[in-house]
């Protein structure tokens, strides 16, 4: 057993042996006894062939020697001296073997190439092959672990990697989750866990109170208004009565030319209707400030009409100048304009369309004063540059060119020109001289556009902020009607149509036109910047010239130089505030304003509206009692078409019928916004439950009350309650269902989660916009108040001075006395009903002839009428000259009493002529 285990055949790494088994066909086993010699014989002959091999083909890749220590090993080991290497170097027969026993089989075409210089091993230089078999399962085993750990390290790297990336996509999953509120209720706990608790007050509960303060103060400020106005008007009918009493007779005047069948067409004068003029102003208020009318108007124009519709709107109707006021209600509109353009349309790119109607009203507010001003800053230095090169010329076509040559040649020698006629544009590109004067004005063009595009990237701050924010409407919105399917490219090509061709391009090939110039552009001048604006426009639409205009595709290049550059201005410029923050304005602004807003329309513009409003009504106010049919209806039927060469103005003081409506939610809608509100605290409060099994809401607020026994938390139990409370109150109304174990309240609380931060940021910009809305209503309340006592101070002086010369002692005033009483004066029924006074009376015609009316004024304005028969009183009335003036100026012909029906016009006539006009 001993000698067997002495003569077994030494181990061998993995390669040599199966390099060996597939070469002899045999599995390495132990030798006999008897065959001990001839296996070493054989082995030692097959070691020396090999070592030769081995030593040239270390030769010829000159290995890195061993190390001294293996060296001295090998050689007391072979009791042999060490060889040299061909560099000098001393390499032992073992080292030779171990280093090359990998490579030799792996490299057949080295070893045979190593065999011609390098001279082979002697038999007698074997070395042991336990020895050599050793060393070669060390390596083996440092290269194997070496590749293991790398292997281990790719495999590490890659796992990271795919965990990174199944983290990412749940996390995108997630957010995509809590954006469209698809997230579980312990899902909300976890989101609320992980984000800070911040300040969870009741900010709905006291949004509301405040709304309810609001319209408390709206109303009370809306009657002080009223009665303001009422005073107001009291005080110019009795100046206009004052001076002109003979006016009261127009009532007649009117009636009679109707009995006598005048055929004159009335003249459309509002200055002689003061009640419709009142109506247009309470019209154009409604217009200006609330949208939705005009908002449909757009699309009901004919197109033929639509220019002079939108400058009515937009120019004269929210004015040409800026004002935080006007720009925000104008903003509104395009709002809701937008909105209604972009439900309708399958694509974007429908937006540009020649139907489409927001386009042509982005054009029309462009030409308000801040864009004008705009365009006169950043293009007029830049255009006035390129003007001073009076024989500039960007003409680029080589025809063009070519002819050109011709007739600056022919001009110049007054000779015809030897150059060849009608070629082709092959052919006029081939000439040198073509190219070179392309190669020149090229390089111009080149400088030129980049003048003009750092010029308008650099006052990206100075464009006007109404066309920054239109352009994030359109993408926002746009964003929201078409979702992942939208084109972010396409997004950026409608930014560039708004921005760059319907507003700066225009000034650029046109500038005299736009008053960004101020003389008038000479012929070459012209087409050098249609060339300019041709090459932006390129650029700012990331379109690349194409084979159609070959000689501008060199300009290529220019464009996808600066695609990025552009790409970042347009991403940049919708990055503005919404109009509450930038314009310091919002939508409680009507409530406290102390000046009335004042337009100037033409009375073409008023009539045309009239008409346009009046023929769509149906489409414009579908609700029986909607504010624009009532006053419409008061209106009456249109005026008729007014001539173009009438170019009367009017200015109008827009006021507001009806009081300022502010939006409240019912009960129910605040019974379900409070509980939200209340149920986000609590659910950050409850510890989160793991379960195989989906927990709904009365789940979670189930364990949420035995957490809160465990803890003795009574504010959470309590909390709880009141939550279950105003469940229990909601399902009842129909506003939440169980049957769907209350999900869709779950929904809309997610919701709420995944847009907290943005949510109570509304909510406390709200609360300041309410808290300084009421502070300025108290303010507004008590200069109304201030106003109030002022007029009517007025009031009763003017009324002192109307009576002054009339005035005399009422025979009721007893001497000494300060009664500025006039009267009495005695009138039979018959004088009245013959004047036109009485036109209907209860008193039997019997006792008419005997009848005496007996009118006095003890107090300024104030008329007392005692009714006598036979010298009996039988009736006593009172008369106020305000509410006569009132009537007459609102056209009520009649007054009704107990007795008698009177004629408004001529009792003020009466009341004139006896108590104003100093009749004793």
């Amino acid at each position: 057993m001993a000698d067997t285990s002495k003569a077994k055949t030494p181990r061998r790494d993995s390669t040599k042996s199966s390099s060996s088994t597939r070469s002899g066909g045999e599995r390495a086993i132990s030798p006999r006894k008897g065959d001990k010699e001839s296996s070493r014989s054989e082995r030692g002959d097959k070691d020396r062939d090999r070592s030769d091999k081995r030593e040239k083909k270390e030769s010829s890749h000159s290995s890195k020697p061993r190390s001294d220590k293996d060296r001295d090993r090998s050689d007391k080991s072979s009791g042999k001296p060490r060889s040299k290497d061909s560099a000098g170097g001393v390499l032992s027969p073992r080292e030779k073997s171990s280093t090359s026993s990998g490579r030799a089989d792996r490299n057949a075409d080295a070893v045979v190439a190593a065999e011609a210089v390098t001279p082979a091993y002697k038999p007698e230089e074997e070395q042991d092959p336990a020895t050599i078999s050793l060393a070669q399962q060390k390596e083996c085993l440092l290269l194997l672990l070496e590749a293991r750990t790398l292997l281990h390290q790719m495999v590490r790297m890659r796992w990271e990697k795919e965990q990174r990336e199944i983290e990412e996509r749940q996390k995108k999953e997630q957010e995509e989750r809590k954006k469209r509120g698809k997230l579980s209720v312990t899902e909300i706990q976890s989101v609320l866990k992980s984000q800070p608790d911040g300040e969870e007050g009741d900010w709905i509960s006291a949004i509301q109170d405040l709304k309810k303060q609001l319209v408390i103060e709206i109303r009370r400020n809306h009657v002080l208004d009223r009665d303001l106005q009422k005073l107001d008007k009291r005080i110019g009918l009795l100046i206009k009565n004052r001076t002109s009493i003979e006016l009261v007779l127009k009532g007649m005047e009117k009636k009679k030319k109707r009995k006598q069948g005048a055929e004159d067409e009335p003249v459309f004068d509002l200055k002689k209707d003061p009640r419709k003029l009142e109506y247009y102003q309470e019209l154009f208020y409604m217009l200006q400030t609330e949208p939705r009318y005009l908002a449909k108007c757009v699309y009901l124009v004919q197109p033929q009409q639509m220019e002079s519709f939108l400058e009515t709107t937009i120019l004269t109707l929210y004015g040409d100048a800026f004002s935080p006021r006007e720009e925000f209600l104008i903003l509104r509109l395009f709002q809701l304009a937008i909105k209604n353009e972009i439900a309708k349309i399958k694509s974007l790119s429908d937006f540009l369309k020649a139907t489409s109607v927001v386009p042509k009203m982005v054009v029309t507010y462009n030409r308000r004063k801040q864009g004008h001003e705009y365009l006169r800053n950043t293009l007029g230095p830049l255009l006035k540059i390129v003007m001073e090169k009076t024989d500039l010329s960007l003409e680029l076509h080589p025809l063009n060119i070519y002819q050109g040559m011709i007739n600056e040649a022919e001009i110049r020698t007054g000779e015809k020109s030897t150059l060849e006629r009608n070629i082709s544009e092959d052919q006029a590109i081939a000439n040198a001289q073509v190219k070179a004067i392309m190669k020149q004005r090229l390089n111009a063009l080149r400088e030129i556009c980049q003048m003009f595009l750092d010029g308008v990237l650099n006052s990206m701050n100075n464009l006007p902020y109404g066309i920054r924010w239109i352009c994030k409407q359109i993408k926002n919105l746009s964003t929201e009607r078409f979702g992942e399917t939208l084109d972010n490219d396409q997004v950026l090509k409608v930014t560039g149509y708004f921005v760059y061709y319907r507003f700066i391009n225009l000034a650029v090939v046109s500038p005299d036109a736009f008053n960004v110039i101020e003389k008038a552009l000479e012929p070459l001048m012209q087409k050098n910047l249609v060339v300019v604006g041709k090459v932006l426009q390129n650029l700012f639409n990331f379109r690349p010239f194409n084979k159609q205009e070959r000689y501008m595709m060199a300009l290529n290049s220019f464009i996808e130089q600066n695609k990025a550059t552009v790409e970042h201005y347009f991403n940049s410029l919708v990055k503005v505030d919404e109009p509450e923050d930038y314009l310091q304005v919002n939508k409680y602004m009507e409530l406290t304003q102390k000046t009335k807003p004042v337009i100037l329309i033409s009375l073409r513009e008023i009539c045309a509206t009239h008409q346009l409003l009046l023929g769509n009504l149906d489409n414009l106010a579908t609700e029986k009692d909607d504010p624009l049919k009532l006053i419409l209806n008061d209106l009456g039927e249109a005026p008729p078409d007014i001539d173009e060469s009438d170019d009367r103005e009017i200015q109008l003081t827009l006021t507001n019928r009806f009081k300022v409506a502010v939006e409240e939610e019912d009960e129910i809608e605040r019974m379900y916004a409070e509980t939200k509100e209340l149920i986000i605290p609590v659910l950050r409060s409850i510890p989160v439950e793991n379960s195989i099994h989906r927990l709904h809401l009365t789940d979670v607020l189930e364990s949420g009350i035995r957490y809160a026994g465990e803890t003795n938390n009574k504010v959470l139990s309590s909390q709880i309650n009141k939550i279950l409370e105003n469940i229990a109150k909601l399902e009842k109304v129909g506003r939440l269902s169980k049957t769907d174990r209350y999900e869709s309240f779950v929904h809309d609380i997610s919701l709420e989660v995944a847009n907290r931060r943005i949510i109570r940021e509304q909510q406390k910009k709200e609360i300041d916009r309410l808290t300084v809305t009421l502070m300025n209503l108290r303010k507004h309340q008590s200069f109304v108040n201030d106003q109030i006592a002022q007029y009517q101070e007025y009031l009763k002086q003017c009324r002192e001075r109307h009576y002054q010369s009339a005035a005399k002692p009422s025979k009721k005033s007893k001497k000494g006395s300060d009664s500025k009483g006039v009267g009495p004066f005695k009138f039979t029924y018959k004088e009245l009903a013959k004047q036109g006074v009485i036109v209907d009376s209860e008193v039997p015609a019997m006792s008419r002839k005997r009848t005496h009316f007996i009118i006095s004024s003890e107090e300024v304005g104030m008329f007392d009428i005692t009714a006598k028969i036979a010298g009996i009183s039988v009736e006593k009335m009172n008369l106020e000259l305000d509410d006569l003036l009132e009537r007459h100026y609102n056209g009520v012909e009649y007054l009704e009493l107990e007795q008698v029906t009177l004629d408004v016009n001529m009792t003020i006539h009466l009341i004139n002529k006896f108590f104003l006009g100093g009749k004793k």
